[in-house]
């Protein structure tokens, strides 16, 4: 149960590296839409497009091709959505690998030609899938560590995990079903609706009040401050004119 548990922890960190290194960074804008394109009605389709899922976003032809042979120099939000879906088809490539090398090493041993073909589909797919996961650009934020040899490493690390986890047995796997089946049935029913997370803290809150409340006194200070300016520049003529007079 401890193998299990950390090995799937271990692919769900290698696999969050991958989508988040390609994700854009947090002064990514989208890019708006041109005149002539704004006038043949194209913008409400690709504001209507934003809250698609990463599988419909793809499904365009032009823009899977245009993402695979010449991605952008910056991620974008077609590029990480792009990300995603190849990182979790990844897994499910990874996973039937493991499967098949495992309950199917005598077919192969046998050279017999079912086995070959999958175990070659397996690995032609899973390499085009990282070397399109390479291509794509990454984010350029820079932070105190970055995980090196990006998406080789943590797609072998994905592979490693998943071929050990398919090592254990079936009273593991049935075990660690059923504990993950109670964790999420606490998470989705209690956890999701009672998450600090999800709430503002209280602190947070405080912080909020304390700086409205100063953005407040410094504008009602500079309205006072601008009056007295004002008043000062309507009496100025005044003082002119009796000076002006006196000589």
């Amino acid at each position: 149960m401890m193998s299990i548990g950390t090995l799937l922890a271990y692919s769900l960190v290698a696999a969050c590296v991958l989508i988040l290194r390609y994700q854009p960074g947090l002064s990514y804008e989208q890019p708006k839409c041109c005149p002539e394109k704004a006038a043949l009605g194209s913008c409400g389709n690709k504001a209507a497009s934003k809250s698609e899922s990463p599988v419909t976003m793809l499904q365009g032809p032009g823009l899977s091709l245009r993402l695979l042979l010449s991605p952008s120099a910056l991620p974008t939000q077609q590029s990480s959505s792009l990300v995603s879906f190849l990182v979790g088809f990844l897994a499910f490539l990874v996973l039937g690998l493991s499967i098949l090398t495992t309950y199917g090493v005598q077919a192969i041993a046998r050279l017999e030609a079912w086995s070959i073909a999958l175990l070659v589909l397996f690995l032609v797919l899973c390499i085009a899938i990282v070397l399109t996961i390479w291509r794509q650009p990454q984010n350029q934020q820079k932070v105190a560590f970055m995980v090196p040899f990006l998406p080789f490493l943590p797609a072998f690390s994905i592979l490693v995990n998943i071929y050990l986890m398919v090592q254990l047995s079936a009273d593991t796997w049935i075990r660690f079903s059923i504990w993950m089946a109670l964790g999420f049935l606490i998470y989705f029913t209690y956890g999701i609706r009672h998450s600090l997370e999800g709430h503002p803290r209280e602190e947070d809150d405080d912080e909020e009040a304390s700086s409205d409340s100063i953005n407040a006194a410094t504008k009602e200070k500079a309205a006072i401050q601008a009056d007295d300016q004002h008043q000062r520049n309507l009496s100025l003529p005044f003082i002119f004119h009796e000076k002006t007079s006196e000589c």
